[in-house]
């Protein structure tokens, strides 16, 4: 008896990217270069709205991010039983979060770094561009090697 598998990767639209997103992930990658070397880092993160944001502790690698702009910020999510997954890409600007109201709503809402204090350096990824897709797998069907009749 033998399983056939059909692979089926879609497009996922901007809604069901952010969807993804605002699920119950919680570590995300974000991608720079510094000098022409590309860096990617992991970062715990939320959705605010139409941006993305994260904490880091100052001086960090990651406060470079606040004075520089284009940015590339990936999350996803993988299913080995089934093979079946997803990945969503965003490309933004990140600047860092410096107004003190925004920052105190940021410090009171879900999103605490693992790694530092939530009172550090935040940054907030702008969502210019954001795609994504996901693969399913799933049984077509089923061959069976009893013939009807037997």
């Amino acid at each position: 008896m033998g399983d056939q598998w059909e692979s089926r990767l879609h497009k996922l639209s901007r809604a069901e990217c952010l969807e993804l997103l605002r699920s119950q992930l919680h570590v995300g990658r974000i991608g720079y270069v510094v000098d022409g070397v590309p860096v990617i880092l992991p970062v715990n993160f939320a959705v605010d709205g139409e941006s993305v944001v994260f904490v880091t502790a100052r001086g960090s690698k990651l406060s470079w991010l606040s004075n520089h702009t284009r940015v590339a910020f990936q999350a996803d999510h993988g299913r080995r039983l089934d093979e079946s997954g997803w990945s969503v890409l965003v490309q933004g600007t990140a600047q860092e979060v410096t107004d003190s109201a925004e920052l105190e709503l940021l410090r009171r809402g879900p999103l605490h770094s693992w790694a530092v204090a939530s009172g550090e350096h935040w940054v907030r990824i702008s969502l210019d561009e954001i795609s994504g897709r996901r693969l399913a797998r799933r049984v077509r069907e089923v061959e069976s090697d009893v013939e009807v009749g037997d």
